[in-house]
């Protein structure tokens, strides 16, 4: 049963207000259940999540708001996790150290938790924006179908299923991680920043920044996927050169994605420049970049 966020005490509040607002109840069926308080109560490093969070307190959103949104942006990222895993796209066996969900509660239980994740996100998303003006509603919900919908992160899988019919170049390798991390990031950030009526020059450099960020954040992964162990993951390694999926790292070599990380890294702080020029406003995505993103691209470079 899913907690009270007021009962939850000692708990990360962000984790324990993807509890409570987990779309499960007593009267929902066990195996569903099942599944949705897991992947609520093991939610990983929540790096979009608290990104949104600390945008949405900057750019003046409530508590209650910023919670609301960055559980949102949460569940909608779970939801693809759990659909990414499936027989019909990944096929992982693995996912944050356990079996995935497909495994042991099978295929079509898993699909209908990820569209319960995703029902309750777009009902979140609705609450955090209802005292909002108008204007800033129907922003929201443009971003959410252009980063969500065909153009985004469905269009992005959609040719990432479908990349070995493709010219297998590293330029459609950088379209799908564009299309799928880039787009998750975007709306991770402008999301909230909407609630501050960012100017357009503002929402141009932070468009650069969420592409940049979502095209070293895919390589980081295609590094693990290379590399990486699935006891040290996490996850299933080796997936993306046993379906013959986009990977920067198999298409270009380690080497050569070390350097390209070095200069997205440099790419986005130019892109940040000019946000940085404006002041406390920003000064959390100044903080993103310093800390958690520099540290992995640092310990992707060094990899052997």
């Amino acid at each position: 049963m899913v907690a009270p966020l007021s009962t939850l005490h000692g708990v990360d509040p962000l984790v324990a207000a993807l509890i409570s607002f987990c779309p499960a109840n007593p009267a929902t069926e066990a195996h569903l259940r099942a599944v949705l308080e897991h992947a609520v109560a093991h939610p990983g490093k929540l790096v979009r999540a608290r990104l949104v969070h600390t945008i949405a307190r900057h750019q003046g959103l409530g508590e209650d708001e910023a919670l609301q949104l960055a559980c949102a942006i949460e569940y909608f990222h779970l939801s693809s996790l759990l659909l990414d895993d499936l027989p019909c796209m990944d096929d992982a066996q693995v996912r944050r150290g356990e079996p995935c969900a497909h495994r042991v509660h099978g295929e079509a239980t898993t699909i209908l938790a990820a569209l319960a994740l995703i029902n309750r996100a777009y009902a979140l998303a609705g609450m955090a924006f209802a005292d909002q003006p108008g204007f800033v509603r129907v922003q929201a919900h443009a971003c959410l179908d252009a980063c969500l919908g065909s153009s985004g992160l469905v269009g992005g899988q959609a040719r990432d299923l479908r990349f070995a019919e493709s010219d297998l170049s590293p330029r459609e390798i950088g379209r799908i991680a564009v299309a799928k991390t880039g787009a998750l990031f975007w709306l991770a950030v402008m999301l909230p920043a909407l609630a501050g009526d960012p100017s357009a020059a503002e929402r141009r450099a932070l468009k650069a920044l969420c592409v940049y960020w979502g095209l070293a954040f895919q390589a980081l992964d295609d590094v693990r996927d290379v590399l990486g162990r699935t006891d040290d993951t996490g996850k299933t390694t080796g997936r993306d050169r046993a379906l013959l999926r986009p990977n920067l790292a198999l298409a270009l070599g380690v080497p050569a994605v070390r350097a390209r990380l070095v200069r997205l890294f440099l790419l986005s702080e130019k892109a940040l420049a000019p946000l940085r020029a404006n002041g406390a406003r920003w000064t959390c995505l100044t903080e993103f970049q310093d800390g958690f993103f520099a540290a992995q691209t640092a310990a992707v470079a060094r990899a052997a």
